[in-house]
């Protein structure tokens, strides 16, 4: 038909117009200057061992004379500060996996500065991996300014250039959580193999498995547990029994298992210590430890439902609404931890990025729930934040010093960053519930054209 003809036409002239491209390189640009400024200055890569990355490489070299990395775990000694109950945790203490990979480079003879600088580009590697699914699940685009732009996002906040500093795999974890979402949601059957890397590197991933058979993909969820259970499970062999046996014999006595009230400790459970019992770090607001476990049931049950009400059961046919489901279990991951010090809230930022680009990108300004979680992104961009936990360190608050309610303000202090993984969870669980509503309308007005257009067409007909 001439009509269609035109359109048609139209269309190809219109695609084929060169298209202005200097804002997308403006913003690959400036991207890449950021974030690489940054990743360079926190990692230092060639010429900086981190004091975490230095304890894997320990691991590695110990695996390489032939002894396992848990046995020095056993001989450490009870915590002595009081809220805090069993054995501080000094050394490597997560699952071997890592440390049996690493020394495969120990064995070539590569020194600690070249391993370093090997994991400083994994894990420049593996950021921009996971910006490329924040940049495709959350817009629906492969283009690399806006995979850039990801990047260098998740690279401003001072709390991910500690973990580099430290050469944590706390980022690495949050990249192979949100791949392996990415991953999954394309129907991709090597999200099983990510996410079971990430769980054998830090168990707490293993969330994503019960967001999978929430949605009802039972059969990746059993995957993922099976390649996850064989990464945990077969790098023991590296080891041997020794190693197996004190492994379990350090968890059965890990403080951060028991309880933790140092201030470290963002998880709920450490800050109802340190408002419940008598310790050694802040002045709680009434001793009353019998308080504790069922406050701690209260919260987690509550997390829990909050979480479910924000997500459906059946799978999101919107890109950004399913990526942002997915993006809110982080936070859960990490708020249900027993333990979980200041650096493993790295797993809630692509989750702030992700849910403040859905409250900008949705037009949700006008939502309180999309200011907090703002706000919360910018508190986590402050230089130095990991210090202000410590009520005697960097600066004191307005009213610390006041004897009514200086003691306080020091507690909430000590909880900055449990404040900022609940109010991704809850803002952003509030935003999401938002959005998919505001996407079913959007939905529901267009069918309504659509059969209002055909009921048109056919009385012309007629």
């Amino acid at each position: 038909m001439p009509g269609n003809a035109a359109i048609t036409a139209a269309r190809l002239r219109q695609w084929l117009r060169p298209q202005p491209r200097w804002p997308a390189m403006l913003v690959a640009a400036m991207a890449i200057i950021i974030g690489g400024a940054i990743w360079f200055q926190a990692a230092r890569p060639g010429t900086h061992v981190g004091y975490d990355f230095a304890l894997y490489v320990d691991a590695a070299r110990s695996i390489v004379g032939g002894g396992n990395p848990y046995h020095r775990l056993v001989l450490l000694h009870q915590d002595s500060h009081l809220g805090s109950t069993g054995v501080a945790a000094s050394g490597y203490v997560y699952p071997p996996l890592l440390a049996v990979v690493l020394s495969l480079p120990v064995r070539l003879g590569l020194d600690s500065q070249s391993l370093a600088l090997l994991w400083a580009l994994l894990n420049l590697a593996a950021v921009l991996w996971m910006s490329y699914e924040l940049n495709l699940g959350l817009r629906g685009r492969r283009e690399w300014s806006g995979t850039l732009a990801f990047a260098a996002a998740c690279f401003v906040p001072s709390l991910v250039m500690y973990d580099l500093f430290l050469g944590q795999a706390d980022l690495l974890l949050a990249s192979l959580a949100v791949v392996s979402c990415g991953l999954w949601l394309r129907g991709n059957r090597w999200a099983a193999l990510t996410l079971g890397v990430a769980i054998a590197i830090k168990p707490i991933a293993a969330i994503l498995l019960l967001v999978w058979l929430w949605k009802g993909d039972w059969r990746m969820a059993l995957r993922g547990a099976i390649v996850a259970l064989l990464l945990l499970g077969l790098p023991f062999a590296a080891l041997g029994l020794e190693g197996l046996r004190d492994y379990i014999t350090f968890l059965t006595h890990f403080n951060g298992l028991a309880a933790d009230a140092d201030v470290m400790n963002q998880a709920p459970y450490g800050m109802l210590l340190r408002s419940f019992t008598i310790n050694s770090f802040t002045t709680p607001l009434v001793v009353a430890p019998w308080l504790i476990t069922p406050l701690r049931i209260l919260i987690t049950g509550g997390l829990a439902a909050w979480w479910l009400r924000a997500v459906p059961r059946a799978r999101a046919a919107d890109h950004t609404q399913a990526m942002s489901e997915c993006l809110l279990a982080l936070p859960l991951a990490v708020l249900l931890s027993p333990f979980a010090e200041q650096i493993h809230f790295c797993l809630v930022i692509p989750a702030l990025i992700g849910l403040s680009w859905l409250a900008a990108a949705r037009r949700l300004w006008h939502r309180p729930a999309a200011w907090v979680l703002w706000a919360a992104l910018a508190l986590c961009c402050i230089p130095k934040l990991e210090d202000l936990i410590d009520p005697k360190a960097w600066i004191l608050l307005p009213g610390q010093n006041d004897a009514h309610i200086g003691p306080l303000i020091a507690l909430l202090r000590t909880g900055v960053f449990l404040w900022v993984g609940l109010a991704t969870l809850l803002a952003g669980a509030s935003l999401v519930r938002a959005a998919a509503g505001a996407s079913a309308d959007a939905s529901g007005s267009t069918a309504l054209m659509r059969e209002a257009n055909a009921g048109r067409q056919s009385l012309q007909q007629f």
